[in-house]
């Protein structure tokens, strides 16, 4: 497991910016943590390190949206409002098997049991604007997150 600090919402973004230099297509991250912790914003900014310069908007009652970046397709789901029986009415498998995308799963630890392999995020609150990212990964050969 890796842990990072991020003392502002801009400091949460640079570190999804930094991220995204370790993804590869078909990777899936799995964000984990309360409302307002701090998902969406680590998302726009591993946007931004994937080349996409749109909005970035919270996928909350959409339950996905997909951006298309220069690296790869960008599929961010949202969970919260989904029981396990419902994912097959957002198509997930298409996002999850995408080859040309990478999905980012908000809420993912409802999906966990579902998956072989995966990156995991749990965003923590350690005041208004201060984040614990606990960052830890199942299913890989090789230590993926040791270079972040």
């Amino acid at each position: 497991m890796l842990n990072k600090i991020s003392e502002s919402p801009a400091q949460t973004e640079l570190l999804g910016k930094d991220f995204s230099a370790l993804l590869d297509k078909q990777d899936v991250v799995l964000l984990q943590g309360q409302l307002g912790g701090g998902k969406t914003t680590f998302v726009k900014g591993l946007a931004k390190g994937f080349g996409y310069r749109g909005r970035v908007l919270s996928p909350s009652f959409t339950l996905a949206r997909k951006y298309p970046a220069k690296k790869a397709r960008i599929h961010h789901l949202d969970l919260y409002r989904l029981a396990q029986e419902e994912f097959k009415s957002i198509d997930i498998d298409g996002y999850l098997y995408d080859r040309q995308g990478v999905c980012l799963i908000e809420w993912g630890e409802k999906i966990e049991d579902y998956l072989d392999r995966y990156l995991k995020i749990v965003f923590l609150f350690f005041g208004p604007d201060k984040r614990k990212l606990m960052v830890s990964q199942k299913g890989y050969g090789r230590d993926k997150i040791k270079n972040w």
